[in-house]
């Protein structure tokens, strides 16, 4: 978490996911052509009341590419604090076998079906499947999964991205700029909220595959798997990104934007008075 100094005018400055669901629901339905990207860059201009900046923790090449964007927009990439290593994991029982890391995010962990689709799409592939269910799945639940992945409630998430080849996600922004974070490419299983959103963006900046709920099956994922992992052109996008993010300036940055034009409209302030 960031914390900031109380400064007056902090309430005209917002914090927003540029998600656009209702253009990605729409990409989803195959009915692209029905929103346009101007109709996208307005929406993003009146996407809250903001007077001073908007702040978003994409990176600027995880978005589609619009021109004119306002200028109180910045991307300054994910917002997070270092891991405090709390979470234990049986690091010993890693097979050195490519890693696929899977993590529904917190609110979609209970969502059954599509863990034992992953499971079952990962059997007899060269891989190490790496499952972290945040309390989702019972035990019963857990040893039912075909295979023989390795199932954790909770894992050090940003260790375990830095050793993992793919991240199969339901596309949360949190996952997904994780993983993109370490340059690992994503198979994404968007659900609800904004993960549609993120998960369009998965596909046009080429980092990895999307399957809707409505399509997911055991071949389709399992095809996905391979491509992601055997076509290079995933893993350099994903590496494309990675260099984005760290270029982005993150919570700094979004601290000096904050500082920046809070003194700038205190400045206009004390001259009008």
């Amino acid at each position: 978490m960031v914390h900031f100094c109380p400064i007056d005018n902090l309430n005209k400055v917002k914090f927003i996911p540029i998600t656009l669901k209702r253009f990605h629901y729409q990409f989803f339905g195959h009915s692209l052509v029905a929103i346009t990207l101007a109709s996208i860059k307005n929406i993003i201009s009146n996407a809250s009341n903001a007077q001073l900046a908007h702040i978003s923790q994409q990176p600027g090449l995880f978005e589609f590419p619009i021109a004119n964007l306002p200028p109180h927009l910045h991307y300054v990439g994910p917002l997070r604090n270092a891991s405090p290593q709390l979470v234990t994991f049986p690091y010993e029982k890693l097979t050195g076998q490519p890693m696929i890391y899977a993590s529904l995010g917190s609110v979609q962990n209970t969502k059954e079906a599509v863990f034992r689709c992953i499971a079952a799409a990962c059997k007899g592939l060269d891989v190490q499947l790496v499952i972290a269910h945040g309390g989702g799945m019972s035990e019963e639940a857990v040893r039912s999964l075909s295979g023989s992945p390795l199932v954790v409630e909770y894992a050090p998430q940003p260790d375990i991205l830095a050793h993992a080849s793919l991240t199969i996600t339901h596309a949360g922004m949190n996952t997904t700029l994780d993983s993109l974070s370490y340059g690992v490419p994503v198979v994404a299983i968007p659900i609800t909220f904004e993960q549609p959103g993120t998960a369009a963006r998965i596909h046009s900046t080429g980092v990895g595959e999307v399957i809707s709920l409505e399509k997911l099956n055991i071949s389709n994922l399992r095809s996905a798997i391979k491509r992601v992992l055997t076509k290079n052109s995933y893993k350099n996008n994903a590496r494309r990104i990675q260099q984005s993010i760290q270029l982005s300036g993150g919570v700094k940055r979004a601290a000096n934007i904050i500082e920046q034009v809070t003194q700038s409209q205190r400045s206009k302030v004390i001259e009008m008075v």
